[in-house]
């Protein structure tokens, strides 16, 4: 589980993700502001909308107080009067001729017997018994409102009926915000007086109950909810469509402004890397003058390097052609020496003779390892040190003093590689060896081996002879002059010489490698 974190880090995001990441978090607050603001005021028109109700409730409630007032007023008139019934019955008469609109009132007696009715249709008592106070009854199956007033010593009952339909024509009007229904109540009767527009809503509608004529009835006005359709969703939702709009927006003009010109750079650049053509510049579209501007730089720095390498690339070969020239002069140098000496050895007799030829052998070294030098100059891998010493043992028969004409000369080199400062010493020490041992055994055989070490990079070069005299070498007549030899040539390879010089062996360690 320890990998998880790494594989889906941030880091390893592309850029374009975490950019837009990043201008999401960054505007993440501005759009909760946004959005707490637009519910605070989608609360505000909910309460807005309840006050607006409860005005229209109100309003409602006025209306219809103030025309059961008038039928009150109506009934209230012949209670509180101290006339008899009779004279009562004939004002009521009067009044009905009179204001044909006013509602039918009749009277009863204190044993609920009806006196008279001032016209309409007749009237009913409501009540089993008289009441002392002033009443309304709501009346659902007959659509009225029934209106009672009684006098004090309860000897008279004065009743009204007025229709809900006249109530309603008074109380209909524009109050603001229309209901979709209006409900009288008085217990379990009920009556509707009127419904508003109908609104096909999902949530539960608003409704405002208040009581009417001091409690005896209770207006319920129902209202349909605050609409949540588009407009409402859309206040809503703004600030998030806002803040993802901005946020796509920037990402947008990122990608497009310096992530896209960037890739087609990359892509060109991977396109063009290991070629020798120009630097392919492409077709950047991107606004934004500074991505052109290093592309631009770019191809013209390519153009520079590539003028450059080719520069290295011209000198390089010229330099090849002069070292090669140069090896080749000095190979040929060499083998107009060898053949000097070679010459001149010809002519001469005894120790010049040997001298000649000692000399020869040494020149000859020296001309197989540059040769072999020259060979491996091409791979760079230094000298093969079998490929020398063969060609090594081979020129030293063949310039090998008369007594140890045909001596064999075996090799067994582990397949190694040394550079031009280890060949040319180590050259020198197999001739100088070699030749001692054709001086002080001309009639033995020599191994020359090679063998690596468990030190890295080094490896044993052993000489040796096979079935010597023992004391030969002490008795050899140049032995301080091979001692002073081979003791230089062994300080160049900082290694100690160790001899056997009874047994015929001499082996040092030198720098090698495979």
């Amino acid at each position: 589980m320890r990998g998880f974190p790494d594989r889906f880090s941030f880091a390893r995001l592309p850029s374009g993700t975490k950019m837009l990441i990043i201008m999401s978090a960054a505007m993440l607050p501005l759009g909760l502001i946004a959005l707490l603001t637009s519910l605070d005021m989608a609360r505000s028109a909910s309460a807005e909308r309840r006050a607006a109700a409860q005005t229209a409730a109100a309003l409602y409630v006025s209306q219809i107080e103030a025309r059961i007032n008038r039928g009150l007023d109506a009934v209230r008139m012949p209670a509180a009067s101290a006339q008899d019934a009779s004279f009562l019955c004939a004002v009521l008469a009067r009044q009905a001729l009179a204001t044909p609109s006013r509602p039918p009132i009749a009277l009863f007696d204190e044993a609920g017997r009806k006196i008279c009715q001032s016209h309409g249709t007749p009237i009913q008592q409501v009540a089993a018994s008289h009441p002392m106070v002033d009443h309304v009854w709501l009346d659902a199956q007959r659509k009225t409102f029934r209106l009672t007033a009684a006098r004090d010593d309860g000897t008279l009952l004065a009743e009204a009926d007025v229709p809900i339909e006249d109530v309603r024509r008074d109380v209909a009007g524009d109050v603001g915000i229309r209901p979709t229904s209006v409900t009288l109540r008085q217990g379990d009767a009920e009556v509707e007086m009127f419904g508003g527009a109908s609104h096909m809503v999902d949530s539960a509608p608003l409704i405002i109950s208040l009581p009417v004529s001091d409690g005896r009835l209770a207006l319920v006005a129902e209202f349909a909810p605050a609409s949540t359709g588009a407009r409402t969703l859309l206040l809503v939702l703004l600030p998030l469509l806002m803040w993802a709009a901005a946020a796509f927006a920037g990402w947008y003009i990122i990608n497009r402004l310096l992530l896209s010109p960037l890739a087609q750079i990359k892509r060109s650049i991977e396109t063009w890397e290991g070629s020798r053509g120009a630097f392919p510049l492409p077709r950047i579209t991107t606004p934004s003058h500074e991505i052109r501007d290093l592309a631009e730089s770019f191809a013209s720095v390519t153009a520079r390097i590539q003028k450059h390498e080719a520069e290295l690339e011209e000198g390089l070969a010229r330099q090849t052609r002069l070292t090669r020239e140069v090896h080749h002069r000095v190979k040929n140098n060499l083998q107009v020496v060898s053949s000097l000496i070679n010459l001149h050895a010809r002519g001469a007799e005894g120790d010049v003779a040997a001298a000649y030829g000692a000399i020869q052998r040494r020149v000859d070294a020296l001309a197989v390892v540059h040769r072999n030098h020259y060979a491996e100059l091409e791979e760079n891998r230094g000298l093969a040190m079998r490929a020398l010493a063969g060609e090594l043992a081979a020129s030293l028969r063949g310039s090998a003093p008369a007594a140890a004409a045909g001596m064999p000369i075996a090799l067994n080199m582990a397949d190694l590689y040394v550079t031009q400062d280890v060949a040319v010493p180590a050259a020198f020490l197999i001739t100088e060896v070699v030749e001692l041992m054709m001086h002080c055994n001309p009639h033995g055989s020599i191994l020359i081996s090679l063998e690596p070490t468990e030190a890295a990079y080094r490896a044993m070069l052993k000489i040796e002879t096979f079935g010597m005299e023992p004391g030969a070498i002490a008795s050899y007549p140049a032995i301080v002059r091979f001692e002073r030899v081979v003791t230089g040539i062994a300080r160049q390879f900082r290694a100690p010489l160790v001899e056997d010089r009874d047994a015929g062996r001499f082996e040092i360690e030198i720098a090698a490698y495979r």
